[in-house]
């Protein structure tokens, strides 16, 4: 028998009718039923799935292989028979309640092979409010580094796999795990993977959040869910030994369900259980929080791990009354920090330093529309940001060349080369108001007869972030400030584009 190309495997339980768009998008795969085979596993199934599953294997001989079992409480038992019965080169895992893109699994199929991709990582999205991060799916890449800083927030299955890799290593799903199974096998796989690849230009994985709610992990108690977080740690620490691997695993259960039980759970609960919820968090927290994963996490979430080891509960509520998108930040020409409230005060300066990823991140999220205005001959930004005054020795504006030319022109102004009105420095107000004035024409010097994007530089340690200003378009009546000069040399003209970015052009007349 000829090998083919990819099996996907789908555990099923109680699912429909989602089970049945499920197999639609199956069954229309454009790889073509010769190079894939479906191992579809009944767990006990008491709504119909049976059947359909059934139909369509009728419906499409050769394609599906149906096993009915026993319910087993969990998707691991399923996936392990499905993943022995597996015939293909690849193997690819599928939620009976998602479905795939057309062109998925030739795609993903071909760009594997082409790559030579142990685990590969194609686009998914959420659907239904589903929730699915795409900081992984910016582009196509061949080769992604484990843990990285992007794929340990990438640990479902919902991935191809590279079948001999799985089967050298003897790669399973742990049967004890009612939730999270798919987490310690994916971290299995791309720890002995050679490589690690993402498809980014084409939505594969559509991930569906079913309106009944029974999506299993949107249906547990805080109890349940520490226990299951705790658990599928646990097995992770068994695969990887301690150090930078594990807690580059690791921090993202801190940094992601362990923190929203104290973000959306322990607000709610009476003081017992609150008291409750904080010693499971430490017991955790002993276990497998370093400081590693504390310099990788966000200011509000170390401040709250401190408190859970402090066992402070009042500070737990004092940071979850604090909006992270209204803080301040501060540049100090090293770091961006966080310029938090007196409450909040007390702790080392490390503790409300940003993570330069969240740190670029927030510069970028920092600003909001600017406005933008012409006086005494020259260009006048002021722009609402997050900034501590502190930070104004930090931050430069520039004009920065740009490519292509959108929308409409908001200010234009003609005027003669020569000024010797000299550009002010950025200043930053205590409310964070940032304002600055300078001369178009002296900014750019001799660099005429090109277009511009005027941005904010932030200098922090090593790096500059170029931050674009962000403009609202100026009323009409600014069109008609400032005569034409009888010795006109340039014109500059001032505005925004689709992005509503602010961009200025320099014409030599």
């Amino acid at each position: 028998m000829t090998q083919v190309d990819v099996t996907v495997v789908v555990p099923v339980f109680d699912t429909m009718p989602y089970l049945t768009a499920t197999l639609d998008s199956l069954v229309s795969q454009s790889i073509g039923a010769s190079r894939m085979h479906v191992v579809a596993v009944d767990d006990g199934s008491t709504d119909g799935s049976g059947e359909e599953l059934e139909r369509y294997a009728a419906a499409h001989p050769g394609l599906l292989t149906v096993v009915h079992q026993a319910n087993s409480g969990g998707p691991a038992g399923p996936c392990n028979v499905g993943l022995d019965l597996a015939q293909g080169r690849y193997v690819f895992f599928l939620g009976s309640d998602d479905y795939l893109g057309e062109e998925a699994l030739e795609r993903m199929v071909d760009r594997a092979d082409e790559w030579g991709s142990d685990v590969l990582c194609g686009r998914m999205i959420g659907v239904n409010d589903r929730y699915v991060s795409q900081r992984l799916y910016r582009e196509d890449a061949e080769d992604v580094p484990f843990p990285g800083e992007l794929l340990p927030y990438a640990l479902s299955n919902t991935k191809l796999f590279r079948r001999a890799l799985l089967e050298e290593h003897g790669i399973r799903y742990a049967l004890d795990l009612r939730v999270g199974s798919d987490q310690p096998f994916t971290v299995e796989a791309m720890h002995h993977a050679g490589r690690i690849s993402v498809l980014a230009d084409y939505t594969c994985y559509y991930a569906v959040r079913r309106t009944d709610a029974r999506n299993i992990s949107y249906a547990s108690t805080w109890r349940a869910r520490l226990e299951d977080i705790g658990a599928v740690m646990e097995h992770i620490a068994d695969l990887v030994p301690p150090g930078e691997e594990r807690d580059g695993i690791l921090v993202r259960h801190f940094d992601s369900e362990l923190a929203k039980l104290l973000e959306r759970d322990h607000p709610l609960l009476p003081e017992s259980e609150r008291a409750e919820l904080r010693a499971g968090l430490r017991a955790l927290m002993d276990r497998y929080y370093t400081d590693r994963i504390e310099a990788r996490l966000r200011p509000l979430y170390r401040l709250s791990y401190r408190a859970v080891r402090d066992d402070r509960s009042e500070t737990i509520d004092d940071v979850n009354a604090t909006d992270a998108d209204e803080v301040p930040l501060v540049l100090d020409g090293d770091h961006v920090s966080y310029h938090l409230p007196e409450r909040l005060a007390g702790q080392p300066p490390e503790v409300y330093r940003l993570p330069p990823g969240h740190a670029r991140r927030m510069i970028f999220a920092a600003s909001s529309p600017g406005e933008v205005t012409w006086e005494d001959d020259c260009l006048h930004l002021r722009v609402p940001t997050r900034l501590d005054p502190r930070s104004a020795p930090h931050v430069r504006a520039a004009l920065i060349a740009a490519t292509g030319r959108e929308g409409r022109p908001a200010l234009r102004r003609d005027r003669r080369a020569a000024s010797d009105k000299p550009s002010r420095r950025v200043a930053i107000a205590d409310d964070g108001t940032l304002t600055w004035s300078g001369d178009v024409l002296e900014e750019l010097g001799d660099r005429t007869q090109a277009l511009w994007e005027l941005r904010l530089q932030l200098d922090v340690g090593e790096h500059t972030y170029a931050v674009p200003v962000i403009a609202d378009p100026l009323p009409p009546q600014h069109l008609r400030r400032g005569g034409i000069g009888r010795r006109r040399h340039y014109t500059v003209e001032v505005f925004v584009d689709s992005e509503s970015r602010l961009l200025v052009s320099c014409e030599k007349q």
